[in-house]
């Protein structure tokens, strides 16, 4: 019998809220994929509560997290991106189980239909991800406070947000546990902390990357992001902090997930919103085009003029 494929979240309880939408938008567009996919759900501090409404959206699978090894739980790389951030290890070994999984962030918003991803990546290097252009910063040599000397800082940077591994990847049987001991050994060191790890680790071992295209895990540093024509976009990713959907702008893809989890009976986020979304909430902007994925002026002045002045050619005029 041959093996599943997978698709892999980390969620502590901040983020059920997401990780909801995450599953709402996956349904919506995968019906045919999940039939034969697993929903697997690395969590830390969920109730039976929490993991019965989030399987009212989808089945899943629940596996409470804990990180491998004795570190620093105090450190900065934990309270900042929380121990889940390196669950994605477990699944090196998930893989005697699964034929491919897929991870993805929890601050997405699913597209379209990730068979794409499934069908066309991995069979030949067992890992496919997507460059990092995140800040223009494109090297892995982000990842890191200090160079590594013993690696070459100057290759590029893959983002971990949206990963594909797959069973043929090699060394499969020593990566979980070299990603766990490299983490703690280099905590102090590390500014993205998994995806630093999981960078070193492709030279550390000799592991080819197959590059997914942009459409796979589009950031908010990519144009399409905002690009409103845009209908091949499969998974929206707000990595960056400020420009997330639930704070930054209106966002008209995003919102009715949300007003979905919502009347599901989900609790509302409690992260401070910026003055410009209050602002298209208070006078109900959200109902003229122009607002939706618009780009805060206060925070992006100069990304702000460029879109009022390219409006019209790009949206009126067409």
């Amino acid at each position: 019998m041959s093996k599943k494929n997978a698709i892999f979240f980390s969620c502590n309880e901040r983020f059920i809220f997401t990780l909801s939408v995450a599953l709402l938008s996956l349904k919506k567009y995968n019906q045919e994929l999940l039939k034969n996919t697993d929903v697997l759900v690395y969590y830390q501090g969920f109730t039976q509560a929490d993991k019965d409404f989030l399987n009212r959206i989808l089945p899943c699978k629940f596996t409470e997290y804990h990180f491998a090894v004795e570190t620093d739980f105090n450190n900065i790389n934990f309270k900042h991106f929380t121990q889940l951030t390196f669950a994605r290890y477990e699944i090196f070994d998930l893989l005697d189980t699964y034929r491919k999984v897929l991870y993805i962030d929890v601050d997405v918003m699913i597209g379209g239909d990730l068979s794409y991803i499934f069908n066309n990546f991995g069979d030949k290097s067992g890992v496919a991800m997507c460059k990092d252009t995140q800040k223009g910063l494109t090297l892995i040599t982000k990842n890191f406070v200090k160079p590594l000397p013993q690696y070459d800082m100057t290759v590029p940077c893959y983002n971990a947000g949206v990963t594909l591994f797959c069973d043929n990847i090699p060394h499969r049987r020593e990566l979980r546990m070299w990603c766990y001991h490299k983490t703690a050994e280099w905590l102090e060191n590390l500014v993205c902390p998994d995806q630093g790890v999981v960078n070193v680790m492709f030279q550390e071992f000799g592991i080819q990357v197959e590059v997914l295209p942009d459409i796979c895990n589009c950031l908010p540093s990519n144009p399409k992001y905002l690009d409103k024509n845009r209908h091949d976009v499969l998974i929206y990713h707000c990595a960056g902090g400020g420009v997330r959907f639930w704070t930054y702008t209106w966002n008209s893809l995003w919102q009715p997930f949300y007003q979905e989890y919502l009347a599901m009976g989900g609790k509302p986020h409690t992260d401070k919103e910026h003055a410009w979304l209050k602002w298209i909430k208070k006078f109900n902007l959200q109902r003229w085009a122009f607002f939706d994925r618009s780009p805060d002026p206060q925070m992006h002045p100069a990304r702000f003029i460029k879109y009022v002045l390219a409006y019209p050619f790009k949206y009126w005029f067409k």
